[in-house]
């Protein structure tokens, strides 16, 4: 059983879809990093959450970034709430799918490396710039895999603007509409 299991994992990196592994990367980095905190926990270790967020999510001071260039990369994979995880891979399952169909599943994997740099780069600008941020600058990080995958679902918003998507209880919406909700939801939880 042991060896059908890893086999499966084996063919799902190997021969799976683009959009598979990217969502599988995310999967197994959270499943990984949880278990890394459970028996951190059990075995009263300390915080896991704190170091292996120190050593993978993305700083905003400059310097600390300078030390750590590795996080403009591992920041977009790493997730340490199952909510979190669950948004930004439905999003990113959808939009992908979207993306992969109509724009190709070649240039999935850097839109999603792009987008995630740049919203790496727009935090570590914004908090650097912007007052509000000076008294957290020092300590502040960021994780998740939402600029990647808004940048997937912005990029199929602009190829498609009219596409409908058909959504729960509220009936067909059109991509630009749905893009347009996730950049404002972005935008009005910067104070969160």
């Amino acid at each position: 059983m042991q060896q059908n299991l890893l086999t499966e994992i084996r063919r799902f990196f190997l021969h799976g879809s683009v959009l598979s592994r990217l969502i599988g990367i995310n999967l197994a980095v959270f499943l990984i990093l949880s278990l890394v905190r459970v028996i951190f926990f059990l075995f009263s270790l300390g915080r896991a959450g704190d170091m292996l967020s120190g050593w993978l999510a993305v700083p905003s001071h400059l310097p600390e970034v300078l030390s750590k260039p590795w996080t403009l990369i591992s920041y977009m994979f790493l997730h340490f709430e199952l909510l979190h995880l669950f948004f930004n891979m439905v999003v990113l399952y959808v939009g992908g799918r979207l993306f992969s169909d109509f724009i190709g599943k070649e240039r999935l994997t850097p839109t999603y490396l792009i987008g995630g740099l740049f919203g790496a780069l727009f935090y570590i600008l914004s908090f650097n710039i912007f007052p509000a941020f000076s008294d957290v600058v020092s300590h502040s990080v960021a994780l998740g895999a939402s600029a990647s995958v808004l940048a997937i679902f912005i990029a199929i918003a602009v190829y498609m603007p009219e596409f409908r998507l058909p959504l729960l209880i509220i009936g067909s919406v059109r991509l630009k509409y749905i893009a347009l909700f996730f950049v404002i939801i972005d935008i009005i939880s910067i104070d969160k």
